[in-house]
């Protein structure tokens, strides 16, 4: 017997991999009656449902099957970071935390780091790839140096508060964030705002005191928060959203790499020359299509390795660090930029306080966030332990070289601290696979329609010899049963071409604030698995997330239902 609610309750439409278990107490009145707790109303009109108030105001969102609360407020927390007013007036390395550069210009350190800190701010959480310094200009400096910066600071637009329920006008899918933050207003009134992408939508803030602030942004799409006078430190908790195709584009369209010319602000023509001259090195130039310049680009700047040594100094940094492949997050992420926009490619240097990266603007997506990797020893997540990590829909559709891989390996296991229980997993593969589980097509290495491999951060490198993709599937996507109780679950293992894959361990588990190995089964002839697994009694009534995954084999990759 399932339990009764007041109205009908819709199914939660889950993100397609998810198995939702909603567990209810087998404690009876009598025979006709059964004792349940409320499971609120969730708005499906997406896959990142929404928990709204009585006053239309979100209270939680959904992920993975996951409700996520909205963040708790309160006083600035031992493992947060006050954002503020003053810039890093270095300009070099990294950000400071809490503080934005309005420059970055580059050194010859190229050795791999010890240990960074991220400090999280959004929930699911994005972890290294908050937004805090976006720059997008090239810029010679009286010493002959590029030097980069934002090209246009004060053009500075308005982002408007859009309601929990907005539908984006531009018609792409997006996913859903909390975020929360402390901005400390004691040195000025306009202090950076930490952002998911450049294209993030404000749906609904709140402060703490209550403060009539201003969130606007500049032409590289870096958020600021204004507050009338100066003043303390002021939470802000807030809702925003992200395009899905920003952290891994389905296609990259089929144009010429400078379709969007227009839009790069102009290089000296000494850098743009130089440059140019570079890009002949590795095969592309302006006449090249965007699918071949990007995958030329992403393949050279992948294939980085950190080094005591630096490059010989001629008196050409870009120039040396380009062709010496030589450095870390920093290095990769600023000759790229450079040699992306003097083939006409729009593209931006992103970092904040653990990692720098790159954007680059695809005609009819957007932007697109690429990882050029550059890993430290290893990473300490502030503020992470109990938000599930982000993954993208896609795989990553660029090519993924073996130093780039390799140089992820060392963030494995307990080098990366901070994370939830059970998001180990979750952390390694978010890029690699893409939420589908599956590496996609793309323009990975290879021969033209190749699958690629996907290309994620700390994502531990696979032998050669397991290259074949695999689709796990789940026949059932909801399931009410009580403690003590059973639950039965069954779906195949599938090759590329849908034919069914034999003898692949096949793993059951429960996941809530921790995961639980519930059973363990192995797919027959026609890569069907089914088994019957038991809920133990001591496990507390709510919602979780039934996990399907099987570890591979030699020859296909890990996999999860979706």
């Amino acid at each position: 017997m399932t339990p009764s609610m007041s109205g009908s309750p819709r199914g939660l439409r889950l993100l397609a991999a998810l198995a939702l278990v909603v567990l209810v107490t087998d404690a009876r009145a009598d025979d006709d009656h059964v004792l349940h707790e409320f499971v609120p109303e969730v708005d499906t009109d997406d896959q990142a449902g929404m928990v709204l108030g009585r006053d239309a105001t979100p209270e939680a969102i959904l992920y993975e099957g996951e409700m996520l609360s909205a963040p708790r407020g309160g006083a600035l927390r031992s493992n947060e970071r006050a954002m503020v007013a003053p810039p890093d007036p270095t300009g070099t390395g990294r950000d400071a935390p809490g503080r934005r550069s309005p420059t970055f210009r580059p050194d010859r350190i190229t050795s791999l780091e010890g240990s960074l800190g991220y400090f999280t701010v959004f929930s699911p959480s994005i972890a290294p790839f908050k937004r805090v310094s976006a720059l997008d200009a090239v810029v010679r400096s009286d010493s002959g140096v590029p030097v980069l910066g934002v090209a246009r600071p004060n053009e500075i637009t308005p982002v408007p508060m859009e309601g929990a329920i907005a539908a984006a006008t531009d018609g792409r899918a997006r996913d859903r964030f909390w975020g929360s933050v402390v901005l400390d207003f004691t040195a000025g009134d306009r202090v950076p705002f930490p952002s998911v992408s450049p294209e993030s939508r404000l749906l609904t803030m709140s402060t703490e005191p209550e403060v009539d602030l201003r969130i606007e942004k500049d032409a590289a799409d870096n958020f600021f928060a204004v507050a009338p006078s100066r003043m303390g430190l002021v939470r802000v908790t807030f809702l925003t959203d992200a395009p899905r195709e920003y952290f891994n584009a389905r296609a990259i369209p089929e144009v010429p790499v400078d379709a969007l010319a227009e839009e790069v602000f102009p290089l000296d023509a000494t850098t743009e020359a130089e440059a140019i001259r570079f890009a002949r090195t590795i095969g592309v130039s302006r006449d090249s299509d965007l699918p071949t310049a990007l995958r030329a680009l992403t393949e050279h700047f992948r294939s980085f390795v950190e080094s005591d040594e630096p490059p010989p100094d001629t008196g050409n940094i870009f120039r040396d660090l380009a062709e010496a492949q030589r450095g870390v997050c920093r290095h990769r992420a600023y000759a790229f930029v450079i040699t992306a926009q003097a083939l006409g490619l729009p593209a931006r240097f992103v970092m904040n306080e653990a990692h720098a990266w790159v954007e680059v603007k695809l005609m009819d997506v957007g932007w697109m966030r690429i990882d050029l990797g550059g890993a430290a020893n290893a990473l300490e997540n502030h503020g992470g332990g109990d938000r599930p990590v982000y993954r993208p829909r896609e795989a990553d559709p660029l090519p993924q070289p073996e130093a780039y891989r390799q140089s992820y390996s060392q963030l494995s296991g307990s080098q990366v601290q901070g994370l939830r229980e059970g998001e180990g997993e979750a952390f390694a593969e978010a890029s690699r696979y893409g939420s589908e589980g599956v590496a996609g097509q793309g323009v990975g290495p290879g021969a033209e329609g190749e699958a690629g491999e996907g290309g994620g951060l700390f994502s531990t490198p696979e032998p050669e010899s397991r290259g074949r993709p695999l689709r796990l599937t789940v026949d059932t996507s909801n399931y009410e049963v009580f403690r003590g109780r059973s639950l039965s679950v069954s779906g195949h293992a599938l090759d590329p071409d849908g034919q069914g894959v034999e003898g692949l361990r096949v793993e059951v588990l429960l996941r809530g604030a921790r995961e639980r190995l519930l059973g363990v089964t192995v797919t027959g002839p026609s890569g069907a698995y089914r088994t019957t697994v038991g809920i133990a009694q001591d496990i507390e009534v709510g919602e979780y997330r039934l996990v399907i995954r099987t570890p591979g084999n030699d020859d296909f990759f890990p996999a999860r239902a979706r």
